[in-house]
C-alpha cells in the first residue's frame, strides 16, 4: 500500500487543484465568456467525481489524519463519529 504521507498530499492536491479550476471558470464567467467558463466548470465536475473515489478508497486513513473532502464530490455524508474522529485530529495538531 502506498505510503500515508502520499495519500495524504495527494488528497490535498487533488482539492487544490479543483479550486484552482473553480476560480479560473468562475473568473471566465466574470468576463462573460460562458463558454470558456462551461469547460472549466465541465472539467471541476469531473475532478470532483474523481475526488469523490480517491476519498472512499481511503476513506478511514483520510479521516484519522483529519482529512475531510470539500462539498460536493458525491460521497456518502460523513458520519458525527467521523467528524469527532477528524477534529479530534485536529485539535491534536
Amino acid at each position: 500500500m502506498a505510503s500515508t504521507n502520499f495519500i495524504i498530499t495527494g488528497f490535498k492536491r487533488r482539492q487544490k487543484i479543483i479550486n484552482d479550476v473553480e476560480i479560473k471558470s468562475q473568473r471566465l464567467r466574470n468576463e462573460r465568456n460562458i463558454e470558456e467558463s462551461k469547460k472549466f466548470e465541465d472539467h471541476a465536475l469531473f475532478l470532483k467525481e474523481e475526488l469523490g473515489r480517491y476519498f472512499q478508497q481511503y476513506r478511514e486513513l483520510l479521516i484519522s489524519r483529519g482529512m475531510i473532502p470539500i462539498h460536493r464530490i458525491g460521497i456518502p455524508s460523513l458520519t458525527k463519529e467521523e467528524l469527532k474522529k477528524a477534529d479530534d485530529y485536529n485539535l491534536r495538531t
